[in-house]
């Protein structure tokens, strides 16, 4: 009876010592045994494993999100408030060395102190009233120094600023200062069509006196087309009474 009653114990110990963790697709995991880190990495799956002696540490490899904001001063001292969105992604090969040298969160520990130095050495080259047009290269500026800095451990795909805000005082002076170059390109636009215009009448008269002076000039070299222009117009009756020549009325009655 003692005998049937030893395996059953040694399953459930067995098992009472065995820990199962899993892995899901999309992640990677680092299994640490008495300290020591196994270098090669557990692909997503089931995995058994002693609790006592053994540890499995998971890391996602997925693009992840993380929103954040800045408040950088612009090169004339005005205090922004920046929003953005921060896209990056734990590339395998980096996992068991982020794992062993970066203590805690490899995000805030290298990514985020990176972007807000990036944010406040590059807004302080602009001025405040340049930064809402220059949201694009700053964007640019800051992804280009914050991969620099990280160098490859994590990859950082994109770094959108999703939103500006500018001091009460500094958006009324933009509006100002938007509305007036409104007005100014609608006043400029309006002398434009007016000057067009009176370029138009200026050359409908220069055309119309260069043909009445070809005309008169065509004329005066041709009688015979002074007669033609007459008969162009005559309306068939005879005048009463002729003045001065008469040849063409004369031409007529033969």
């Amino acid at each position: 009876m003692k005998n049937s009653l030893i395996f059953p114990l040694t399953a459930l110990m067995a098992l009472g010592l065995t820990g199962c963790a899993t892995i899901d697709p999309g992640e990677r995991g680092i299994k640490v045994e008495l300290g020591a880190v196994k270098k090669d990495l557990l692909s997503p799956g089931l995995f058994g494993y002693n609790p006592f002696t053994e540890r499995i540490h998971t890391f996602t490899t997925k693009q992840v999100a993380v929103e954040g904001s800045a408040n950088p001063l612009t090169s004339d001292q005005q205090p922004l408030a920046i929003s953005f969105r921060v896209q990056y992604r734990l590339p395998e090969g980096q996992l068991l060395n982020l794992f062993q040298n970066v203590q805690g969160d490899p995000y805030q520990v290298l990514v985020a102190p990176q972007v807000q130095e990036s944010f406040r050495q590059i807004v302080s080259q602009y001025k405040a009233e340049a930064v809402t047009g220059g949201v694009n290269a700053i964007k640019a500026q800051v992804l280009a120094m914050v991969r620099e800095s990280i160098k490859g451990q994590i990859e950082i795909i994109d770094i959108p600023i999703t939103h500006v805000e500018l001091p009460e005082a500094l958006q009324k002076a933009v509006i100002e200062k938007q509305e007036m170059e409104i007005s100014a390109k609608k006043k400029q636009y309006e002398l434009d069509r007016e000057k067009k215009q009176a370029e138009i009448t200026v050359a409908k008269a220069q055309a119309e006196a260069e043909s009445i002076r070809l005309q008169s000039q065509a004329l005066a070299n041709s009688p015979k087309l002074v007669e033609l222009k007459w008969v162009e117009k005559w309306d068939g009756k005879l005048p009463e009474t002729v003045a001065g020549n008469s040849s063409i009325i004369m031409g007529l009655k033969k």
